[in-house]
């Protein structure tokens, strides 16, 4: 191996890591498998054909995928010739996906044979001159997965030079999401912050090695796909892209594959909980993540006693990705009263608690409950073509989370829940993630949401949407644990519990909160009370 540059990007961090991989597993799926030395040069095919297809260096190339080895090996190729990747929702409506392509000026779409339809129809809607390259059959599109395999012989029989290698400040990466207005919202990483993210993962995944396995349920588009695939890749491990989450297929895969990471959100995690894992041979595992939202002390009893003793619970985000959080190891949370804490920072890592209606310096004292604030390595440039709400959430290295926590006088943050989900009913101010902590430590709630719900006399009332594990507890039982047992007040009791099969998720398996004002329908409904 010729080594001409130092590894100051992650297009330098990719290209050694497969090189060291050589013929072992890198990327592999249900599909097909992918050693290291085959991944880059897929790689380096579809960086050619990206530049075939129109974009050129600092131009956008969009992914529309599920998880795959495919998917991966497109989305690492933007970073060898200074291309920028996003990743699409791929659930969404093609109007939607059309105006992300508009706002994104994308160049080329890279997507599944399956999304075809879809592609087409959003390509339209953008109005925009955009070639498709399709993970599977060509069909009408400007090339194919045989054209990426094509391009990967031409290559090793002419040795082609590698492209121009893009800078460390060059924008690599954005990760899209929409904010509650809809409005796309982009976070916008440099090669340099995504390298901080990929070396700074090793601390908050536990050390990782080329003789790990991470598996990933995660769909591309969200934060937690770069979280966990570029800390693995950075440790030259091998990465198992599940295409669809379910509890048994989890369990099957971590079996087969010999799974040692698996990093899972709390709904996720609960619906494996209901499985017999006892007749499952989880000794792969050496660690488990509970990541998305804060974890209730339930679950965290559950995977040390029956999944795996060594556990990491992580607070991360989009814009801070795995170098910019606080963690919490097996140590943190298994200390008397700690077990719904989220830890300390992870190293080059800060945190202040400030006043939500104040500036950056208006830190709260400890034990005050305000936005968490967070600086650290892998922050990320901004927002994608909006100046104003770059100025807004970042200053001088340091970006507001929009997350209400807390640090308590022995220096562990608490994260209490998001600013939008607090809900005033009857002009005090409940946040919804405590009422749920306190209901998932009734046996009987195996999992839980609380939201709150336009009410005349109260402004708002707490409503709980609730699977039962087994028969469904009366709403005057559960009203007395949380007043008696949980500790709420009052007031944080909710007023009506409804009974429902299972709870709507999200893409990542996150719960979907949102969907409950709307179109969830309760088995049955139970009400509490009109307690103050």
């Amino acid at each position: 191996m010729k080594h001409r540059r130092s590894i100051d990007t992650l297009r330098e961090l990719y290209v050694r890591s497969c090189e060291w991989r050589g013929r072992d597993e890198f990327f592999a799926d249900e599909r097909e498998r992918i050693d290291g030395a085959e991944a880059l040069r897929l790689s380096r095919a579809m960086a050619d054909l990206y530049a075939r297809a129109g974009a050129g260096a600092g131009e956008v190339v969009a992914l529309l995928c599920r998880c795959s080895a495919r998917h991966a090996v497109s989305w690492f190729a933007g970073m060898l010739n200074g291309r920028i990747v996003c990743n699409l929702h791929i659930r969404e409506t093609p109007e939607r996906i059309g105006e992300s392509l508009r706002w994104l000026d994308a160049r080329v779409l890279v997507h599944d044979e399956e999304a075809s339809q879809l592609a087409r129809e959003a390509v339209a809607r953008s109005g925009r001159p955009i070639a498709r390259i399709v993970l599977g059959a060509r069909g009408d599109a400007a090339f194919g997965w045989d054209d990426v395999v094509a391009a990967r012989d031409a290559t090793a029989t002419t040795g082609a030079p590698a492209p121009p290698a893009p800078a460390g400040d060059d924008v690599a990466a954005i990760i899209l999401s929409s904010g509650s207005t809809g409005k796309p919202k982009g976070v916008a990483h440099t090669q340099r912050s995504l390298l901080e993210a990929a070396k700074g993962g090793q601390y908050a995944l536990g050390g990782l090695n080329r003789h790990d396995c991470g598996l990933l349920y995660m769909q591309p588009s969200f934060a937690g796909w770069p979280i966990i695939v570029l800390p693995l890749v950075a440790a030259k491990s091998k990465v198992f892209f599940g295409a669809q989450f379910t509890p048994q297929g989890c369990l099957d895969t971590v079996e087969r594959e010999r799974v040692t990471l698996a990093p899972l959100v709390p709904t996720m995690w609960r619906m494996v909980f209901e499985e017999d894992v006892a007749k499952r041979d989880l000794s792969p595992l050496r660690m488990v993540t509970i990541a998305g939202e804060p974890p209730a002390p339930s679950d965290i009893a559950s995977l040390h006693a029956r999944i795996c003793p060594r556990i990491a619970s992580l607070y991360l985000s989009a814009e801070g990705l795995t170098a910019s959080g606080v963690i919490a190891f097996t140590e943190d949370l298994l200390r008397p009263g700690k077990a719904a804490s989220t830890g300390r920072p992870a190293p080059g890592v800060d945190v202040r608690i400030v006043d939500p209606a104040g500036g950056f310096d208006d830190e709260l004292p400890v034990g005050e409950t305000g936005e968490i604030v967070v600086s650290g390595p892998s922050m990320a440039a901004g927002y994608w073509n909006d100046d104003a709400l770059t100025a807004q959430r970042f200053r001088d290295g340091w970006w507001r989370s929009g997350d209400l926590g807390r640090v308590d006088a022995e220096g562990d943050l608490w994260v209490v829940g998001r600013i939008d989900n607090v809900i005033n009913t009857g002009g005090i101010k409940v946040s919804g993630e405590e009422v749920e902590r306190a209901l998932l430590g009734n046996p009987a709630v195996a999992q839980c949401a609380v939201i709150g719900v336009p009410d005349e006399r109260f402004g708002r009332r707490i409503e709980a949407w609730i699977v039962a594990r087994g028969a469904a507890p009366s709403a005057e039982a559960l009203g007395a644990f949380c007043r008696d047992q949980a500790g709420l007040a009052g007031f944080k009791v909710p007023k009506v519990f409804h009974f429902v099969a299972e709870l709507p998720t999200g893409p990542t398996g996150k719960l979907y909160r949102r969907a409950l004002r709307g179109d969830a329908r309760p088995l049955s409904t139970h009400r509490s009370g009109e307690h103050p």
